[in-house]
């Protein structure tokens, strides 16, 4: 990415045209808020590719938020590779910034009143089932596949992006191996809608123990014991481990009876 130059003019525009789009950020679910407004105004063109975004400071006091928080929104989109940090310079909109954000799964599941527990609660439900096919089904190619995966993760603690990306990888050859093609799919879909939610609250020293928890999964589908599949599954796909901090919540509905 080519940065335009680091004008006053530019910065102070830039802090304009986000007050016109942005508001006070609600304070449940407070990191992801902050995301999803900041995302809805790159959509909309309010900044464009290689533009600076205002300082913390600036941009913290428009939304009426902590300079951490906006912080911990910040890191979740370099994350994504939509913002580009330079030293010295500043936080820029990344080339591909658009293209990232414009994923297709809004338009699979309509994630708009669904929470990001009452989705992860029914991911965990579908892993656990596709662990159990799994120890049953697994073919030695599959093994071998959910092997690499666990390796190409140790080799990545120090690399939040690719760490998840390898988790991934490993819960689909999984879905593969369970030889049920719907747990492929929405396994998949639900990794998708999940994404930002898994890249905002990923916490780094807690990656070796995630190794850990995905071997102890892989030696019972190796052993073929479909129980401690779906039990190991279970334990390690739990709500509280989504969370940065406690402050979050579980985001899950109470659903009044008769609905």
């Amino acid at each position: 990415m080519t940065p335009r130059p680091d004008k006053g003019l530019n910065q102070a525009s830039a802090l304009t045209r986000l007050a016109k789009e942005m508001g006070p950020i609600r304070t449940e679910d407070l990191t992801e808020n902050v995301v999803s407004q900041l995302k809805a105004s790159i959509l909309r063109g309010v900044i464009k590719p290689g533009e600076r975004l205002p300082p913390e400071r600036e941009l913290a006091a428009l939304l009426k938020i902590s300079r951490g928080s906006l912080r911990q929104a910040l890191k979740a989109l370099q994350i994504m590779g939509v913002l580009e940090v330079i030293h010295g310079s500043g936080t820029y909109l990344a080339d591909a910034a658009e293209a990232v954000l414009r994923d297709p799964e809004d338009l699979l599941v309509p994630s708009r009143g669904h929470s990001f527990a009452e989705m992860y609660e029914a991911r965990r439900a579908m892993e656990a089932e596709s662990a159990a096919s799994a120890a049953l089904r697994a073919t030695e190619q599959d093994l071998q596949k959910m092997h690499s995966e666990i390796e190409a993760m140790r080799k990545s603690l120090t690399n939040t992006r690719r760490f998840i990306e390898r988790d991934k990888a490993f819960h689909h050859h999984i879905a593969v191996a369970s030889g049920n093609s719907v747990f492929i799919w929405f396994i998949e879909l639900l990794q998708k809608v999940l994404a930002q939610g898994q890249l905002i609250h990923a916490r780094s020293e807690r990656m070796h123990i995630l190794v850990d928890e995905h071997l102890r999964i892989l030696n019972a589908i190796e052993t073929r014991e479909p129980d401690a599949a779906r039990n190991e599954m279970l334990s390690h796909l739990t709500l509280s481990k989504a969370y940065t901090d406690q402050e979050t919540g579980f985001e899950l509905r109470v659903i009044p009876p008769g609905r």
